[in-house]
């Protein structure tokens, strides 16, 4: 049976502008935890129950299909459950990142590099998820192949963007901006976050205002991220088999913050990083478990907290902590710019860290200063950067306290 779910001021724009009858291109713009993601999916839930009368197609896209699955294949099934619509039955995981037919209406997850079916497919209508990824290419196969109409949404992290030049102004695109403000459900955790980046003088002196992430992340406005501490990356499917110097890397965390564990690997000046961990709540006995399921390797972590790595030493892990020590954070950095490093595709929380991780700017100078901005998400670089602190930088910390086994 549905369940009545509150509906946000997005959606009810959006339903708005479709039911008008005017546009065939709906353009979300807007800053983080907008709430643009839950509002489309609202959206799509009434779209499908208003078309009932036949059997309908709408085709829902990112870049990568590895993307798909954990951010809005995932989101739209959390939407389903809360308004107690998800069954298990009407979801078809083994075509594409899975296809879930709600009432009458097929939604097709796919991964703009499916191009065989991307360039194949006809639909009543797609979506595309985070659009600034994708191609201008990538949204005219989609378009030509589409009876109805399309949905695109995105933060605004570019300065110049064929979705600006070549959609927003055309007469039947309607073209929406929102911020966090518009969202009643954003998390208190989340909004301190972003509002932390307001370049007011209480955060400037807490050392957390950074104005570009607040134009983007805060007030949704079009400004290109400068200061991006790592340029050297790209993707790869898989870590290649066969490399010897391989081995995980671990943050800690707990209620806030993320414990983060990365695949690490290193061969011919590259670094490859594989996400395998990133969640909140994790007792060392969590941590314990969660290795048992992963092939065995060594393990470098951080050293601020020996009590909870003699824990998982004791259970048979190999662990060892680094020696973080003065200037080892820019120390480690410095080495890993000057690597190729790839990613794989399937790192949804690496690869969101990575494009957003920024070099401290100083107000005063107005420049950008050799230290990572505060507040911001690098659990799972941590992790990766411990790792070649270790393993590549040998700075394996021999702590007596914790039973004087560490060895390398």
């Amino acid at each position: 049976m549905e369940r009545r779910v509150a509906t946000t001021p997005v959606y009810q724009k959006l339903n708005a502008a479709y039911g008008s009858g005017l546009y065939n291109v709906f353009v979300l713009e807007g800053g983080s935890r907008s709430s643009k993601t839950y509002s489309i999916i609202q959206f799509w839930i009434k779209y499908a129950r208003e078309h009932q009368d036949r059997v309908g197609r709408v085709i829902v896209a990112r870049l990568k299909a590895t993307w798909v699955t954990a951010t809005v294949l995932k989101d739209f099934l959390d939407v389903l459950k809360d308004y107690g619509l998800y069954n298990k039955k009407n979801h078809n995981k083994s075509v594409g990142a899975g296809v879930y037919t709600l009432y009458t209406t097929e939604f097709w997850f796919l991964g703009l590099d499916d191009e065989q079916r991307i360039h194949g497919m006809k639909s009543d209508a797609f979506w595309i998820n985070e659009a600034v990824e994708a191609s201008f290419d990538d949204y005219a196969q989609l378009m030509q192949r589409c009876s109805g109409f399309a949905i695109l949404d995105y933060n605004p992290s570019y300065d110049e963007h064929w979705i600006y030049d070549k959609i927003c102004k055309r007469e039947k695109t309607c073209y929406m901006h929102s911020t966090m403000l518009d969202n009643p459900l954003i998390p208190d955790n989340a909004k301190e976050q972003i509002l932390s980046y307001e370049p007011t003088d209480y955060n400037i002196q807490q050392g957390t205002a950074d104005k570009r992430k607040w134009q983007i992340y805060g007030l949704g406005k079009r400004a290109s991220l400068e200061g991006l501490i790592y340029s050297n990356w790209g993707y790869c499917k898989e870590i290649p088999i066969g490399i010897k110097k391989r081995g995980y890397g671990m943050d800690f965390g707990f209620t806030n913050d993320f414990t983060g564990i990365v695949d690490c690997a290193f061969e011919n000046n590259t670094l490859y990083l594989d996400e395998k961990c990133y969640l909140t709540h994790m007792e060392s006995n969590d941590i314990i478990k969660f290795y048992k399921t992963i092939p065995p390797m060594k393990v470098m972590s951080e050293s601020a907290d020996p009590r909870l790595v003699k824990e998982i030493k004791n259970s048979g892990v190999k662990i060892y902590p680094i020696i973080k020590g003065a200037g080892s954070i820019e120390a480690s950095i410095s080495v890993m710019q000057g690597y190729r490093i790839l990613i794989t595709e399937k790192s949804v929380n690496l690869i969101k860290e990575i494009k957003n991780y920024t070099w401290q700017f100083d107000e005063k100078t107005k420049r950008f200063i050799n230290k990572p901005a505060d507040g911001q998400a690098d659990h799972l670089l941590d992790a990766s950067r411990y790792w070649v602190m270790g393993e590549i930088m040998g700075r394996i910390k021999e702590d007596k306290d914790l039973t004087g086994i560490f060895t390398h």
